[in-house]
């Protein structure tokens, strides 16, 4: 579907003008120049759903939003590795934008999982960038395809909560590129959204919206991206460098507060006129967009959305153990319910896409919806507080029923938008009486509600697990669908599941110095360390079991040597070898034949899901381009082909390999690698400081403690409030005022805010403070944690 724009003609508007409008109007719109055929452009956010917020706008959560669709997270959606139903879920998020007048959805987000801690992790789609990518492009196309425009995010390396604001990524050209950057490659070249959001952290030593390397020679002229760059909400670090380097507007609105600073700096030439037409002609083509208005019925098209969210959590739901074949629940079995999480089922994350969902089926209703009969428990507390009777109940149902549905998962203020969780562990109340009931009945089916994984210190206690993620507001009625073979499994992990969080190589400097943060491990994340590693896992990525089983054989290429203008493809037949029609997911990876520095064993280069009749046989073709092979040559900023042996390997996980076929590479002798430490070529053990500083050349900076005399704008209120009662005061108050409205003053959307008002920079708060925090009034406040009082007083 086609949508006209209108030409631009900058010509018409005053240097004034073009600055005012890089700036947002409000919380959530542009400026608009109505004389100029320029009108504002309302954005929302929504990656798995929509948080249009219809009064007073807020974007932090304080105030309620409007009825949407709450889909499957990203993390969950994503284990579905199904790119035609993440594109219809785009294309049902923009049919609801367009239905409340939002021209921007801000999603979707496609950073990498670098370690499991991140807050935000259920937001993103993989470890894997090449998964991330194509599930990203799937999206942006399908939002897209409704006339409302796409904001892929985070762009890049935000990997982290605590400390976003001010953290900086160092990070390895080869890891850069090929991990953290690749994901967004892919959904800008494939999806061509049209908008790109810069995230609020420095990337080796540069802030995001500053970052001519990023936003121009990489997105712009590599990528051929040529759309909007919008700063996060209070990410903008430098207003005249962010139009420099590339940026184009800035949000939220915020009076206008940089604007004579720009209008100043174009004066003296320090702004560059051709940045500054190029981002209010950017803004301009977006806002000119004629977008399809909504026809029809919003409640009707409500009802529908939730079928398919639906249809998303029962393709992505992951069985990952099932001895005995205990799954699917036969007729007539007493079997009992444990555990509050089935009563108040989470199904979303807390934060920014927190959404108020329109419908919404808890797994104890989606049970009974299945014909499922069970006696129920709440066994433990959400709040994590023991209680003895509610313990003694649950025991006595497992002690009297022959199986037992076990809900296990975390809490929603353990992972959340802006903080990371402590540590990879489920409540200790819920392990412990999990082991207590597998040591009464071992026939225990635990249902696993996270966003991320978790430590599953009984597995080997329990017969079945279904890892049901954050699947959305139709999560119960699916787990009921699968849970009774009405639907047959055939999600795969699209994350690693470590069987501890110590394995992880980032484990041991992970948020211990959030300001300065090496990416010590490189390319090594997920499975590509465990691989080359040999490190143990509880499951690997690509994993995911089915009621049903498979056979891959006759696996060939079409050609065994690759060159620039010679792709190969791959062809396996896949019989369904079971008894039940289901679906397998083909995992292509690209191998090395002998270690290299930073070449990980193998990686995901192409997949398709399958479905198959069962008995039946089908043929799966996987094409892989050039691009497969290639790897980052950071001396000429290209991807080339190396002169190497490379295998594809076949498989249904990236630890799961049934056919390895070799091929032979024609490119370039790579030069990168001299010096490089061994940790690099044969990983064992964690990576430390000193390798990461050997492979880049480049010194880490230590942890630093701010004292008075060293305290800016970019520093937090968390930073400077133990040096200032004036801090602390203003501190307590805002808190008290974003969270005057909640019920729950301890719950995860306080947390949230109690976190945005602590570890913001004082510069971002008033960013995106509406004009209510002045900026006579963050230079007073740093004055005073400096200890400076007569310039407190004074200015």
């Amino acid at each position: 579907m086609e949508h006209s724009v209108s030409p631009v003609n900058l010509n018409s508007l005053t240097t004034e003008e073009k600055v005012k409008l890089t700036s947002g109007k409000d919380f959530w719109s542009s400026e608009a120049f109505p004389e100029h055929g320029i009108p504002s452009i309302r954005m929302s956010d929504g990656p798995h759903g929509l948080r249009y917020q219809a009064a007073e706008a807020d974007h932090l959560g304080i105030n309620d939003s409007v009825p949407s669709t709450s889909f499957p997270t990203a993390s969950a959606s994503a284990s579905s590795w199904d790119p035609e139903l993440i594109a219809a879920m785009g294309e049902a998020i923009g049919l609801e934008a367009r239905s409340l007048g939002v021209d921007v959805v801000l999603g979707p987000g496609v950073n990498m999982k670098r370690n499991p801690l991140c807050g935000r992790n259920f937001e993103y789609f993989s470890e894997d960038p090449f998964l991330a990518g194509k599930l990203g492009a799937a999206w942006i196309q399908g939002i897209q395809k409704q006339g409302v425009a796409a904001c892929l995010k985070h762009f890049a390396a935000n990997n982290q909560e605590n400390g976003r604001l001010s953290s900086n990524s160092i990070i390895d050209p080869v890891a850069l590129h090929e991990i953290y950057l690749e994901a967004f490659r892919i959904a800008v070249t494939e999806g061509h959204p049209e908008s790109v959001m810069c995230s609020y952290n420095k990337v080796n030593g540069r802030y995001a919206s500053d970052n001519h390397y990023l936003m121009t020679q990489v997105l712009r002229n590599q990528f051929g991206f040529d759309g909007a760059v919008i700063t996060d909400w209070g990410a903008l670090n430098d207003k005249v460098a962010s139009l420099n380097a590339g940026t184009d507007l800035e949000m939220p609105g915020d009076q206008h507060l940089f604007d004579k600073e720009a209008l100043k700096a174009f004066q003296t030439g320090e702004l560059r006129p051709a940045s500054l037409d190029r981002a209010a002609a950017n803004i301009a083509k977006m806002a000119r967009k004629q977008r399809p208005k909504f026809t029809g019925s919003r409640e009707e098209m409500l009802h529908q959305h939730a079928k398919l969210a639906q249809k998303i959590a029962e393709s992505a739901i992951v069985l990952l153990k099932n001895d005995d074949g205990i799954l699917p629940l036969a007729a007539n079995e007493q079997v009992a319910v444990v555990g509050e999480l089935a009563k108040e089922t989470r199904f979303q994350g807390a934060g920014s896409s927190h959404i108020k969902a329109a419908e919404q089926v808890p797994i104890l209703t989606g049970l009974k919806q299945a014909g499922i009969a069970y006696d129920y428990a709440a066994g433990y507390r959400l709040d994590d507080q023991v209680d003895e009777e509610a313990i003694a109940q649950a025991l006595e149902l497992a002690r009297t029923h022959d199986k037992v549905i076990f809900v296990a998962g975390l809490p929603d203020d353990y992972e959340s938008e802006g903080f990371d969780r402590q540590n990879m562990a489920l409540p200790k109340v819920q392990n412990d009486l999990l082991q207590a009931i597998a040591a009464i009945n071992p026939h225990v089916v635990v249902l696993l509600v996270a966003g991320a994984p978790v430590e599953l210190p009984w597995l080997d206690q329990v017969q079945a697990v279904l890892d049901l993620y954050l699947g959305g507001e139709q999560i119960g009625a699916a787990a009921g669908r699968v849970l009774t073979g009405q639907v047959n499994p055939s999600g795969k992990l699209a994350e690693t599941y470590p069987v501890r969080y110590a394995d992880i190589p980032s484990a041991e400097l992970y948020d211990h110095r959030t300001r300065s943060v090496p990416y010590v491990e490189s390319t090594y994340i997920g499975y590509r360390y465990f691989d080359k590693a040999q490190v143990p896992v509880a499951f690997p990525f690509g994993f995911g079991l089915s009621y049903t089983s498979f056979a891959i054989k006759n696996a060939r290429l079409t050609d065994d040597h690759v060159t620039d203008d010679q792709p190969v493809t791959v062809q396996v037949e896949l019989t369904n070898t079971g008894s039940r029609d289901g679906a397998e997911v083909v995992q292509a990876y690209v191998q090395e034949q002998t270690a290299r520095p930073l070449r990980p064993i193998r990686e995901l280069k192409a997949f398709k899901k399958v479905f198959v009749k069962a008995g039946e046989t089908v043929t799966v073709t996987l094409a892989l381009p050039a691009q497969a092979f290639k790897e980052w040559h950071e001396q000429t900023q290209t991807w080339e082909l190396p002169d190497a042996a490379k295998a594809v390997a076949i498989g249904t996980s990236s630890a799961d390999i049934v056919s390895v076929l070799p091929v032979q590479v024609h490119g370039q002798a790579f030069t990168n690698f001299e010096n490089v430490p061994d940790w690099y070529t044969t990983p064992s053990g964690k990576p430390t400081v000193h390798d990461f500083e050997q492979l880049t050349g480049q010194k880490v900076p230590p942890h630093h403690e701010f004292v008075p005399g060293e305290f800016t704008r970019l520093n937090t209120p968390r930073e400077m409030q133990k040096y200032s009662w004036l801090l602390r005061l203003v501190a307590r108050t805002v808190i008290k005022m974003r969270t005057k409205d909640y019920i729950d003053k301890d719950g995860p959307e306080a947390k949230f805010q109690q976190a945005i008002v602590l570890d913001t920079p004082l510069i971002r708060l008033a960013q995106q403070a509406s004009g209510a925090l002045r900026l006579s009034m963050v230079d007073r406040l740093v004055a005073a944690a400096n200890h400076q009082y007569l310039k407190m007083i004074f200015r």
